[in-house]
């Protein structure tokens, strides 16, 4: 029997990292437990010859949950905001109309696609994306274009910003929301890669007082009663809590959960849709063409950013490329292919890139995101709440729970809203009960 603790955080990516954090500054005892032997799940980065590799492309959009709760846990990080992205249409590039000063310079557009092209980005900035939480991005592109360029455009944008290639499953919301965020706020790419984010977490949780293991593999959270007793280790030992946050994927909290006796919560997992995207990273010993650090392809769903162009994240004159395809999570496709496509992107974009290589990745099937918020169930209103239903103390955080935001936005919207319950009063009533039992 292991020694009691107040709160137990399963998983150590950013979300647990994060409610570790808010708990442990509160006074509140919190031990993390992470199966691996490093931090940070999808955010943690890996390091070769001096370049600093995230797992497949990340960027932070400022404006939302992550970037307030960085600021709101004062989580010391460098960022820069990218610059110079471009269309690749029929294997010209052009300047992407992002905005209205872009808008005016490309030569991509006609005079007729920009005027509609500004219209629907100046009506996007007066929507209530909550309201669209039921149509699809692909309905929405075809009640607000008309002219086949800027549906077309606005198509492989929307791929790129959802993370999918299937546009009439994603709700709107989803997108509009996006790219309001993105209009006021823009994007960043952090310096040291995400791990600078993971270990300024990590160390300002233990500063704290949280007590973070690595290598603890639990086997499964303890219930009697319809209230959580504490969790099980893989040695078989257990650790009594009073709350326990499950900060993990869909399918790991089913595992720790589903014991044959509670259903609930795998029947609103089984609903999720998670999505995959394929991506190549390429480290270089230089970059062939520094003039076009970021393409969005108009032909498909293919996205290339040159990172170290904007982050410290590779030695002096070497540099890092991510590329990205979207896929369609009803019909994922051949990874085979989807290398050779990105490799096609690279040799358009970045002749001769091959002569300069220093390392790949290719990741064919990563998850990006544990589910996507769909027309048919809501958009973000579908995705499952924090609270676990019919088990009291049990919470779930993690980038596939609640109704904030997208991607590590919701990992942090959901880690800081299981704080704030469990701060409120929760816990004290937990801890009662758990005494009394």
């Amino acid at each position: 029997m292991e020694s009691q603790t107040d709160v137990v955080v399963i998983g150590g990516g950013m979300a647990g990292l994060t409610a570790a954090c808010y708990l442990a500054r509160a006074g509140v005892d919190v031990t993390v437990y992470e199966k691996g032997a490093e931090f940070g799940g999808r955010a943690a980065s890996q390091e070769y010859d001096g370049y600093t590799f995230n797992r497949g492309i990340h960027a932070l959009y400022a404006g939302g949950a992550l970037e307030q709760t960085l600021n709101d846990l004062k989580i010391p990080y460098s960022a820069n905001r990218p610059r110079g992205v471009f269309i690749l249409h029929e294997g010209k590039l052009h300047v992407a109309p992002i905005n209205m000063m872009t808008m005016l310079r490309t030569d991509l557009l006609s005079a007729a696609d920009k005027l509609e092209l500004m219209q629907v980005f100046t009506s996007i900035a007066r929507l209530n994306a909550h309201e669209l939480r039921h149509l699809s991005v692909q309905d929405w592109i075809e009640r607000n274009a008309k002219r086949p360029l800027v549906r077309q455009f606005l198509a492989v944008n929307a791929m790129t910003a959802v993370y999918s290639s299937n546009l009439d499953l994603v709700s709107a919301e989803l997108f509009v929301g996006k790219t309001q965020l993105f209009s006021k706020h823009g994007v960043l790419y952090i310096d040291g890669g995400w791990q600078a984010l993971v270990d300024g977490l990590r160390k300002a949780a233990e500063d704290a007082g949280a007590h973070v293991v690595s290598g603890g593999r639990v086997e499964s959270v303890e219930y009697e009663a319809g209230r959580v007793q504490g969790m099980r280790l893989h040695d078989g030992s257990t650790v009594p809590a009073s709350a326990v946050i499950i900060a993990t994927t869909p399918q790991d909290v089913v595992k720790l959960v589903d014991n044959g006796n509670y259903r609930p919560l795998r029947q609103s997992i089984d609903s999720l849709v998670p999505v995959q995207v394929a991506c190549l990273d390429v480290a270089l010993s230089r970059l062939p063409d520094p003039r076009h650090p970021v393409v969005q392809d108009l032909e498909g769903p293919r996205f290339m950013s040159t990172q170290s162009l904007f982050s410290r994240v590779a030695p002096e004159g070497g540099a890092i490329i991510y590329t990205f395809k979207q896929l369609d999570p009803t019909r994922p496709g051949d990874p085979h292919q989807d290398e050779r496509d990105l490799e096609n992107l690279l040799d358009t974009v970045q002749p001769g890139w091959r002569d300069v290589l220093i390392k790949r990745y290719y990741l064919p099937r990563i998850e990006a995101v544990g589910a996507l918020p769909m027309a048919r169930s809501g958009g973000f209103d579908g995705r499952p709440r924090s609270e676990v239903p019919g088990i009291a103390g049990l919470y779930l955080a993690g980038d596939w729970v609640g109704p904030e935001g997208f991607l590590a936005d919701t990992s942090m919207a959901s880690a800081r809203h299981v704080a704030q319950r469990l701060l409120s009063g929760e816990l004290a009533e937990d801890r009662r009960v758990l005494a009394a039992v």
